[in-house]
C-alpha cells in the first residue's frame, strides 16, 4: 500500500508509491490543461520552476540538481523540486502561489451593496498661507483654524509619523487631508485628484475575498479573491488554534503568514483599479472568531476549548500598518466584532447585506462553508447557532476530494439506475478529482437512483460498485481511468458518503434546534438565505435530497453569494451601516449547541438520508 500525499493549496490528495518523485505520483495535476504546477521544462531538472514546501513528512534528501537551482537558504526553508524529490512516506505539500498553475474558482461576488456613502474618513481641501513676521501663523494653526470656521471641527489629532510629511507638502502649496473622527490619518498635495479609497475584507477560514471601494462614490474599482495561506497549518480553524497554541514562534508564524495574504491581495486589487497604495485610507474586516483572533494575535486559548469564549466581542480598531498592510501611514483597519467563539463578525455582515434582521415573519439564514453559522428571524428577534459542517464541502477528508480547482468535477447527474453518469468540470478539463458540490450531487443522484440506501450505504451488487481491498472499503467509479486527467479512476468511496452524512446532519440538526427554540416547524419558515461560496454553488435540489436543507419550495430559497463580503462593503461605505451592524452583533442571542442535549439527538437522526 502507498503512502498519502496531500497538496495545498488545491486540496487534493493522491496515493503514491514509494520511489515516485512529487510529480511522478500526481501525474495529471501537474497537466497545464488540469492545472496545478508549472513545469515548464517537462519535469527534467533543467528550470527550477516547480518548487513546492513540504510542510510535513520527509522526502529523499537533496540532491545536487535541487542544491543548484533552490540554493540553502530555499532548502532550509522546506522547498523542493516535484520533479525530483522523491517520496518516502506520507506526507504535506504546500504549492506555492508562484508554482500554483491552476487557479480556484473563488466566490467574491454577492448580493449588491447599495448604500448612501457616508464614510468615517472625510476628506478636506486646506489652503495655506507661508509662514511669516507678517503671517505668524504655523501650519497647525492654519489647518486648525480653517476646519473649525469652515466645518466646525476641533479637537484634531495626529499621528506623530504623519507631522514631519505634511510640513514638506504645506510648503507654499495647498494640501488636502484626511480625518478620521478627530485624527488627521492621510495629506497630500491639492489638485493630485486621488481617489478616497477602502478595503473591505471577508477572511475565511478557506479563501479570503478583497474589494476596493470608491469611499465618495460607492463603487466597487476591483474584487479579487485568494485561497487562505494558513491552509497549510490546518483546513480547520481548530487545527490552526491547536498549531497556535504550540508556542510562541509558531502563533507568530501563522499570523504572519495571513497578514502577508492580506498585504498581497491588497496590492493586487491596487494594481487591477490603478489606485495608489496610500490613498486606501479605511479597511474593514469580518472574518470567523478564530480568523479574527489569530489576524490580531488575541489569546485563543480560551477560543480552542469549551466553552469556547472570545477574547473580545467588541469592535476592534487597529492601525493597518501594525497588521502589514501597506495603506495609508494613519490608515485604520476596522473588524467587525463577534458574536460567540464560533459565530464572528462575517455572519454579523450576511445578516447585515441580506436584510434577515428586519424581515417579517420566520426567515431562515444559512452561511454554509468549514464552519456553518445559522440564524433564525422571527419578527425582528434573531436566533443564531454554529455547527461544525467540517472540510468536507471544500473537497477535504474525501478520497479524491479537491477544492474547485480547475478538473475538479463540480456538477454530477445520475441517470438510468446509476449505470450513467455526466458531469461537468471547472475549466472543462479532464476529471481529477472531485469538489464539494459535485460529491453533494453525486452523492443526492446515487441515493435517488437507489446505489446509496437511506443509511448512506452503497449498493455492493451493483456493476459500478467494487470492494478495493487495499482500502477496505466499497466504492463506486465515477470516472474510469481512460476518461480521467490522472490515469486513475475517480472513485466515491463509503468514507466520502459517510464525512457528507456527517457535514449534513450538523447542519439539519442546528436547524432543527433554533426552529424548536422558536416553537416553530420546518413548515413555518417562509425564505431561507444561503450565503457563501460552497452555498452559492450548490444545487439546491440535491441538498433537500439528502435533508441537508429543509424539504421546502424551491421558490422560498435565494442563494445570495459572497453576502459577507457585500456586508463588509457596507460597513465600510457607511456610517449608519457600521453602528446598525454593531447593534446586530450586540442584540442577536446565541445558542452553544455543544451545550445542548437536543442537538445531539437530532444530528443522530439526521444522519441517514429522508426516505
Amino acid at each position: 500500500m502507498g503512502f498519502i500525499i496531500e497538496f495545498e493549496p488545491v486540496g487534493l490528495r493522491i496515493e503514491a508509491e514509494p520511489g515516485q518523485t512529487i510529480m511522478q505520483a500526481a501525474r495529471g495535476m501537474f497537466n497545464p490543461e488540469s492545472g496545478g504546477v508549472s513545469a515548464p521544462c517537462g519535469g527534467k531538472g533543467l528550470c527550477g520552476r516547480c518548487r513546492v514546501r513540504l510542510v510535513e513528512g520527509q522526502f529523499s534528501p537533496p540532491n545536487e540538481t535541487e542544491k543548484r537551482l533552490l540554493g540553502e537558504k530555499d532548502l532550509s526553508e522546506g522547498y523542493r523540486l516535484a520533479c525530483q524529490a522523491v517520496i518516502t512516506g506520507p506526507a504535506k505539500v504546500e504549492i506555492p502561489p508562484e508554482t500554483l498553475t491552476g487557479r480556484q474558482k473563488l466566490q467574491v461576488e454577492g448580493t449588491k451593496a447599495t448604500v448612501v456613502p457616508d464614510p468615517v474618513v472625510k476628506r478636506y481641501n486646506i489652503p495655506l498661507k507661508t509662514t511669516s513676521v507678517d503671517y505668524p501663523y504655523s501650519i497647525w494653526q492654519q489647518v486648525e483654524s480653517f476646519l473649525f470656521q469652515n466645518h466646525g471641527l476641533s479637537g484634531l489629532r495626529i499621528d506623530p509619523g504623519l507631522v514631519g510629511r505634511v510640513e514638506v507638502l504645506a510648503k507654499d502649496n495647498p494640501i488636502t487631508i484626511s480625518i478620521r473622527g478627530s485624527e488627521i490619518t492621510n495629506a497630500f498635495p491639492t489638485g493630485s485628484r486621488r481617489k478616497a479609497v477602502g478595503l473591505a475584507v471577508d477572511l475565511g477560514t478557506t479563501k479570503i475575498a478583497g474589494f476596493l471601494v470608491d469611499l465618495e462614490t460607492g463603487a466597487t474599482l476591483a474584487a479579487d479573491g485568494i485561497l487562505n495561506p494558513q491552509i497549510s497549518y490546518g483546513e480547520d480553524v481548530i487545527s490552526r488554534l491547536a498549531y497556535a497554541l504550540e508556542g510562541e514562534a509558531q502563533y507568530g508564524r501563522i499570523t504572519r503568514v495571513l497578514r502577508e495574504g492580506l498585504d498581497r491581495l491588497l496590492r493586487a486589487l491596487c494594481n487591477a483599479a490603478d489606485v495608489v497604495l496610500e490613498d486606501v485610507e479605511e479597511a474593514v474586516i469580518v472574518g470567523n472568531t478564530a480568523m479574527h483572533h489569530l489576524l490580531l494575535g488575541l489569546p485563543v486559548d480560551q477560543l480552542a476549548r469549551a466553552p469556547y469564549v472570545p477574547a473580545v466581542t467588541l469592535p476592534v480598531e487597529i492601525k493597518a500598518r501594525e497588521l502589514g498592510l501597506s495603506m495609508a501611514f494613519g490608515a485604520v483597519a476596522y473588524l467587525v466584532p463577534a458574536v460567540a467563539g464560533f459565530v464572528g463578525g462575517d455572519h454579523v455582515a450576511m445578516i447585515l447585506s441580506s436584510r434577515i434582521h428586519e424581515a417579517r415573519g420566520v426567515t431562515l439564514g444559512l452561511d454554509i462553508g468549514t464552519n456553518t453559522e445559522i440564524v433564525l428571524a422571527l419578527d425582528g428577534e434573531m436566533i443564531s447557532c454554529s455547527c461544525a459542517s467540517g472540510p468536507a464541502f471544500e473537497g477535504a477528508h474525501i478520497q479524491q476530494g479537491m477544492r474547485a480547482v480547475d478538473g475538479a468535477i463540480s456538477r454530477v447527474e445520475v441517470g438510468d439506475g446509476g449505470f450513467k453518469l455526466y458531469y461537468d468540470t471547472i475549466g472543462g478539463s479532464s476529471p481529477v478529482g472531485i469538489c464539494g458540490s459535485g460529491i453533494l450531487d453525486a452523492v443526492a443522484g446515487l441515493y435517488r437512483a437507489g446505489v446509496i440506501n437511506y443509511n448512506g450505504r452503497l449498493d455492493t451488487g451493483h456493476p459500478r460498485v467494487r470492494f478495493n481491498g487495499e482500502r477496505k472499503t466499497a466504492e463506486y467509479v465515477l470516472v474510469p481511468s481512460e476518461e480521467s486527467g490522472s490515469d486513475r479512476d475517480v472513485v466515491i468511496t463509503q468514507k466520502d458518503i459517510s464525512e457528507i452524512q456527517l457535514a449534513k446532519a450538523a447542519i439539519a440538526a442546528g436547524t432543527k434546534v433554533l426552529l424548536g427554540k422558536a416553537g416553530l416547524k420546518v413548515e413555518d419558515v417562509e425564505r431561507i438565505i444561503v450565503a457563501g461560496a460552497f452555498g452559492t454553488h450548490l444545487r439546491l435540489e440535491s441538498a433537500i435530497t439528502i435533508g441537508m436543507l429543509p424539504n421546502l419550495p424551491l421558490e422560498r430559497f435565494q442563494q445570495v453569494g459572497n453576502a459577507a463580503g457585500a456586508g463588509a462593503r457596507m460597513i465600510l461605505l457607511s456610517q449608519t451601516e457600521r453602528r446598525l451592524a454593531e447593534k446586530i452583533a450586540r442584540d442577536i442571542k446565541y445558542l452553544e449547541l455543544a451545550a445542548m442535549p437536543e442537538f445531539s439527538n437530532h444530528f443522530l437522526s439526521e444522519m441517514g438520508f429522508p426516505e
